[in-house]
């Protein structure tokens, strides 16, 4: 039996209602996971137990501190800048600062120095530069007896230290004051004139002069 109806047309075609998609289960289960991924971190934030505090350095910058005070210069104070600049064999309390020679910034006078040879008395004074210490060791050689250094060394003189020979270190003055030996000297780098003083029965000159070669 023919398929075809009588007046030869051809059937007709009966439209299907188009077919309904199951749900995309692959997408519903990735966005469930992200879901329980995101409410597990934020479980995990919210239950956590504190951290212990940390260190306040750690925590905040270090407080600024100001700079400790510096120390007292003592190339400031005159009488400290003398008073290192003194020979050893000084004992505490020997040396003090004392009326300023003239034109002078500190003067100290100290009593027996306890080395061999040292002088029974002394004064110390620092002055402004070599044209005042030049000035000072020709007004104390003019008031003094001058004689010659032991060993025939001329005097006033220049003198130099063993280190540096070539260069002069500053006035050597040997001689007779109010009847005690006498030794002074200048010392340029120092900026110091020294007057030192025996007794007629000792310290002699020869022995102020010894004493003087390993102090100056």
């Amino acid at each position: 039996m023919s398929t075809w109806n009588s007046g030869g047309s051809p059937p007709p075609v009966v439209p299907r209602p188009p077919a309904r998609r199951g749900p995309n289960i692959g997408l519903i289960i990735g966005i469930s996971a992200a879901v329980l991924a995101i409410g597990a971190g934020a479980a995990y934030l919210l239950l956590r137990p504190s951290a212990p505090d940390e260190p306040a350095a750690e925590r905040s910058a270090a407080p600024e501190t100001s700079a400790a005070e510096p120390a007292s210069d003592d190339a400031d104070d005159p009488n400290a800048r003398l008073m290192k600049a003194l020979p050893k064999g000084y004992p505490d309390g020997a040396c003090k600062p004392v009326a300023r020679l003239e034109g002078a910034m500190s003067t100290i006078a100290c009593t027996v120095n306890r080395d061999p040879g040292g002088p029974m008395s002394a004064t110390y004074s620092l002055l402004l530069d070599t044209a005042a210490l030049n000035a000072a060791i020709e007004d104390l050689a003019s008031t003094s007896t001058v004689v010659d250094c032991p060993g025939r060394i001329q005097s006033p003189g220049p003198w130099r230290h063993n280190a540096s020979l070539h260069e002069v270190s500053g006035t050597l003055v040997c001689g007779i004051q109010n009847d005690n030996p006498m030794l002074a000297w200048t010392d340029i780098d120092q900026q110091m004139i020294a007057v030192t003083q025996g007794r007629p029965a000792g310290p002699t000159l020869d022995h102020l002069y010894n004493w003087w070669t390993t102090h100056s």
